[in-house]
């Protein structure tokens, strides 16, 4: 997958680690949340699905805020 290709979320099971191997999903991701791709525990759910990831992340972060990252990525 590389930037400039459609992103297909294929329905929240792409992994997180399919993700940031894009640059322009990345920056997305650093804009929307500053310096989670700092964190250790990013390496550690490259593996993980996106709806996995979601689940995880709401726990902490407004779901609202979530969601408005999918619907940034769906639209790339």
């Amino acid at each position: 997958m590389k930037a400039g290709e459609a992103l297909d979320l294929r329905g929240g099971r792409i992994t997180i680690g399919e993700l940031l191997s894009r640059p322009d999903v990345r920056a997305r991701v650093q804009r929307a949340f500053p310096g989670v791709l700092n964190s250790p525990l990013t390496a550690r759910v490259s593996g993980l699905t996106l709806n996995g990831a979601l689940q995880m992340a709401a726990r902490y972060v407004p779901r609202a805020r979530l969601d408005q990252l999918v619907s940034e990525l769906e639209s790339m």
